[in-house]
């Protein structure tokens, strides 16, 4: 029904304002907040009708994990603040939505998709992985839409293969450094702000080194005058993407914000700005982002359960008392740094979420349950997802990018991106437990 459709987008809108309200103001309008509360508790309930399986699936399991850790039914109060608390992620969805339909129209991002068409075929793997990793770490798997109209419509089906798994590969991997995934704002509620941003630092020296390692392994013909082709493309909107990353992590330091507060912030004046540079692209735009917000419904209830289950399992001692009831004194360093990451991928493979695997390894590490340096445990939940969404035929990523490349999402898991993954996050985890060995 459209009308339905429609009243669930404003209410969601509704959700949205409310939590930059909440976020700029704190508790000054808390009438405003708690309106937006009961405005995403009457968009969950329209939407409950129409969540695809595999949501509904994921979010019984996350039921199954909350009945299994919290040790009482939330009361009144504790559901009200629970709201507050979640409200925020119902704002960082739409927001990359609104990021994506702007960057999708702006003539530099224009300019590198035409260089990057132009690349020889062996030398367009390691752009597309390397154009992905700045892209997604802005607009996430908005980043793969941009670079698969930058594939020849006559290429054949082997340079689509390779283009969606070097996409995909790059895109997934910018989790590590990129404060603008769903993965840094569950991390960040696990460590606190001062880790997260420190994980930030190790993140772009895992990219780095990812790129420097995979790139020349999965493509033998891949050298040094090929990956300067793929800098030169990037140039164009290098600069912007910097100033982006700029904005945001410069306001989170001058306010205080959390990562995620200072994306649903930011973001939306950037855009203002580019509005007002190109004002024929607002309508665009807004259409673009209404149809991007008619269809993340189901990610924004997954996401918002997962956060719900654990702000409730955190601020009622329940993993503490989980982790005590297991093992009786701290758990090694070495034996979190690594299980995270390989947990979380392994978990993906069978069609388990990163979003409830890492809010349970996150619960059971972090706290002084591990003998682990909380940003290396943010930074080892960061490789994990990004571990765990290239290799899942489940993941959104994986889906998104065999749909716009036109590749089965087996082939795109089950090939060489399975094995990838795996090292990803073991060598990624190992790396790791080498750093905390030395501080």
């Amino acid at each position: 029904m459209p009308m339905i459709g429609h009243i669930r987008l404003g209410l969601l809108c509704v959700a949205w304002v409310a939590a930059l309200i909440q976020v700029t103001t704190g508790t000054d309008l808390i009438e405003l907040v708690d309106l937006g509360v009961v405005a995403f508790i009457a968009f969950v309930i329209l939407t409950l009708s129409r969540l695809r399986h595999d949501s509904v699936l994921i979010l019984l399991l996350l039921v199954v994990v909350g009945w299994a850790l919290l040790d009482h039914f939330p009361d009144g109060d504790e559901w009200a603040t629970g709201g507050r608390y979640v409200l925020i992620f119902t704002a960082l969805l739409p927001t990359m939505a609104l990021v994506r339909a702007t960057a999708s129209m702006m003539p530099s991002v224009h300019r590198t998709q035409d260089a990057l068409a132009q690349l020889p075929a062996s030398a367009s793997s390691g752009g597309l992985h390397l154009a992905a990793n700045i892209f997604g770490g802005i607009i996430n798997t908005g980043a793969l839409a941009i670079l698969s109209a930058a594939i020849p419509k006559d290429a054949d089906d082997q340079r689509r293969q390779l283009a969606a798994e070097a996409a995909l590969r790059g895109m997934v991997t910018a989790a590590a450094w990129s404060p603008f995934f769903v993965a840094f704002a569950i991390g960040q509620g696990f460590v606190g702000k001062a880790n997260s941003w420190i994980a930030i630092g190790i993140g772009g020296v895992t990219a780095i080194l990812f790129a420097a390692i995979s790139l020349p392994l999965l493509n033998r013909s891949f050298s040094g005058g090929q990956l300067r082709l793929a800098l030169i493309c990037l140039k164009p909107v290098l600069m912007r993407l910097l100033l982006v990353l700029g904005a945001v992590l410069g306001s989170a330091l001058l306010f205080d914000f959390t990562a995620l507060s200072a994306v649903v912030v930011v973001m939306p004046i950037l855009v203002l700005v580019q509005f007002i540079r190109y004002p024929a692209q607002i309508k665009p735009i807004i259409e673009d982002t209404a149809s991007s917000m008619r269809n993340i419904a189901d990610d924004i209830l997954i996401i918002s359960m997962a956060m719900l289950i654990g702000y409730f399992a955190t601020r009622t001692g329940a993993f503490t008392a989980l982790v005590t009831s297991l093992y009786d004194g701290v758990i090694p360093g070495w034996f979190a740094l690594i299980m995270t990451p390989l947990g979380m991928m392994l978990a993906s493979v069978v069609g388990v979420h990163p979003v409830i695997s890492s809010t349970a390894f996150l619960a059971v590490f972090s706290g002084g349950h591990a003998d682990v340096h909380p940003a290396l445990l943010m930074q080892a939940h960061l490789i994990g997802w990004g571990a765990g969404t290239m290799s899942s035929v489940a993941s959104l990523s994986v889906i998104t990018s065999a749909n716009l490349f036109r590749v089965r999402s087996r082939d795109l898991v089950l090939g060489p991106n399975l094995w990838t993954a795996l090292a990803y996050a073991l060598v990624g985890g190992a790396a790791l437990c080498l750093v905390n060995m030395m501080i």
